[in-house]
């Protein structure tokens, strides 16, 4: 596993990009799972404005949505307006389910990674799931509501992984992860022979 502090939004987009580029050409990956939400908004600005060769190359698979509630559908529609110009290269979630190469992940507030919560079983690969108290306050839906995900195992199955993780909120769960807690999800791709962090002060604490 590696750790890297990023100072702000631009270095994480720099050390984002140079990741997926460094990692295409060293993998010949062709698929990329991509997380919906406000950390990545900054990468995906960047990409738009000036999009990388390497983004022109790549299969983008969404990893999870929410399809109950009036917010069934809310992070595809993320998607097309954060990544617009790219539709064509997107694998939706529900459509179908294909394997990435490579995976950009957050990290939930209770160690979920997409919507594998903790509940699920440590080799959950893919499909519905009901989403957990934490989660919907965090979204603001209903306790009812239900989502599609991928899980660890999908991501497991990737060549390398990349997780951000910044705001203090998540200093806590982001300690759990670096010790290797077994209760969260997330803890299983520690285990990745080739695992990345990028943390901010707030979320690292240092």
């Amino acid at each position: 596993m590696e750790f890297k502090i990023c100072k702000d939004h631009e270095e994480l987009t720099q050390e984002t990009s140079s990741w997926c580029h460094n990692k295409v050409q060293a993998t010949g990956a062709k698929s990329l799972y991509l997380p919906a939400g406000n950390t990545p908004v900054p990468i995906y600005k960047e990409w738009t404005q000036r999009p990388p060769l390497f983004l022109q190359k790549l299969s983008l698979i969404q990893i999870d949505d929410i399809i109950t509630g009036p917010k069934a559908g809310i992070f595809k529609s993320f998607f097309l307006q954060n990544l617009p110009g790219h539709e064509s290269q997107f694998r939706w979630i529900g459509d179908q389910y294909d394997q990435g190469d490579l995976s950009i992940l957050g990290l939930g507030i209770n160690g979920h990674i997409a919507f594998h919560e903790p509940e699920l079983p440590k080799d959950f690969y893919s499909g519905c799931v009901h989403l957990s108290e934490k989660t919907c306050q965090s979204l603001g839906v209903d306790a009812s509501t239900w989502g599609v995900t991928y899980g660890a195992s999908a991501f497991l199955k990737s060549k390398a992984i990349l997780m951000l993780v910044l705001g203090e909120a998540k200093r806590e769960v982001l300690q759990r992860l670096i010790n290797k807690d077994p209760s969260l999800p997330a803890t299983a791709l520690c285990y990745h022979s080739d695992f990345t962090i990028l943390a901010d002060h707030g979320a690292s604490g240092r």
